[in-house]
């Protein structure tokens, strides 16, 4: 331990892989919400923060995607953070394996996709942030039935899906003052881009796609947003709740290091009747957190959910749901 001072921590990543079987499943919610615009059932799998780098192997996604597989839904949604920082696109591991799960699950259905900011944010020695990377999620976009959606909206005769980039001054501005995200920049740019929020068809179920959901903690925001009948977002890790522990929405950390954050988990209905789902996610400690913070991805089980849009009005006054394990291997 002299010559090397992470291993004691190294070790007890070991010992808490073996003893904690957590990689071994896969934590799904199954939420029923009820939906008037809805002729038939329409399923849906979200999955948020698979945080591609060198930590995470084929082997711990393959059971994700093969699970994607047998729920059979209508449409595949990733809620953002698919790599843990633009650099890993260079290795070729992980861009291979970023490439081939979102090919494989287009196979499966219509697969819609938005990025978070460690997809295109890259922070430089001088402490600047820069996009990166924008031609390779060009190329994903052009893969059959993958729709990569950088401020614009995907609609077909089933789904209104529309999908935002929230902007660096959002996730930075407030990174030296305070725990949580830029609220006001969320509003300050999405009012801009009415084509994104006003306007919306009334015949099909909306849904909005936005990678942090702590915009929603503004209600200016979430008044700008009430066309939606459901948002979706990930970011926040389940708040690292171990095991994934307890109904409540609060968590034990937040990505910015908030300590019992709340509104970080779960699904709730916000002031203007929007539905408002945060994703748990698959990795909890990517590879660009501390080393002593990563065995938390061995006390935290992989999380996705299936959201079934219904007009059985048996669910009309609140949302079910069911909580399921599913094991790997």
């Amino acid at each position: 331990t002299a010559e090397n001072p992470f291993a004691y921590i190294e070790d007890g990543d070991k010992i808490a892989k073996k003893m904690l079987k957590t990689e071994k499943v896969i934590e799904i919610k199954d939420l029923k919400v009820y939906n008037p615009r809805v002729k038939e059932n329409i399923k849906l799998t979200t999955l948020g923060d698979l945080h591609i780098s060198p930590l995470v192997s084929e082997r711990k996604l393959e059971p994700v995607i093969n699970q994607i597989e047998k729920e059979e839904a209508d449409y595949n949604i990733f809620l953002g953070d698919l790599i843990d920082s633009p650099k890993d696109l260079d290795n070729a591991d992980s861009r291979r394996l970023l490439t081939n799960t979102i090919k494989r699950s287009a196979t499966i259905a219509p697969t819609i996709v938005i990025l978070g900011s460690h997809d295109f944010v890259l922070e430089s020695k001088s402490g600047n942030a820069v996009v990166a990377n924008g031609e390779f999620w060009q190329e994903l976009d052009d893969i059959k039935d993958v729709h990569i959606l950088l401020d614009r909206t995907y609609q077909d005769e089933k789904m209104f899906f529309m999908g935002y980039v929230q902007t660096l001054k959002y996730y930075y501005n407030n990174i030296e003052k305070t725990h949580i995200e830029d609220l006001e920049a969320f509003y300050e740019d999405m009012v801009t881009k009415e084509n994104l929020y006003k306007n919306l068809p009334k015949d099909v179920p909306t849904v909005g796609l936005i990678h942090s959901p702590e915009f929603a903690k503004d209600e200016k925001n979430v008044e700008l947003m009430k066309e939606y009948n459901l948002l979706l977002g990930g970011h926040d890790h389940d708040g690292c709740v171990p095991f994934g522990l307890f109904n409540t929405k609060r968590g034990l950390i937040s990505p910015k290091k908030e300590l019992f954050p709340k509104d970080v988990r779960g699904v709730r209905t916000l002031s203007s009747g929007t539905d408002l789902l945060i994703s748990g996610g698959i990795v909890k400690m990517g590879n660009s957190c501390p080393k002593i913070m990563q065995p938390l991805n061995y006390l935290c089980p992989m999380q996705m959910e299936t959201v079934e849009l219904t007009n059985d009005e048996t669910y009309k006054d609140s949302i079910s749901v069911r909580k399921r394990l599913v094991r790997t291997r």
